[in-house]
């Protein structure tokens, strides 16, 4: 979606913010989506190639960053961005 400079002028830091991590979360589910289908391709092509009563499944190709179990999130660049939206709001 694009967003057109009147828009945008008229945005806060706040709002700006939000938009962009939107967006940046959108850009990341894109790239998820075509790094799994490339996996389930390569499954489907590697299929004829398996020992006899064997399938190969997506997984055992390859595990995604995503598909692990979840660390602890990073705490500090929320609180950056908090910060920087008090300090744009306060003066």
């Amino acid at each position: 979606m694009r967003l057109d400079p009147a828009s945008f002028y008229s945005m806060t830091l706040q709002e700006f913010l939000l938009a962009a991590e939107g967006f940046h979360q959108l850009e990341e589910v894109r790239q998820q989506q075509d790094w799994e289908r490339t996996r389930w391709l390569a499954t489907l092509m590697l299929s004829p190639h398996a020992r006899k009563g064997k399938s190969i499944k997506p997984r055992d190709l390859a595990i995604f960053p995503w598909e692990k179990k979840p660390k602890k999130k990073n705490k500090a660049h929320a609180n950056v961005m908090r910060q920087m939206i008090k300090a744009h709001s306060d003066g």
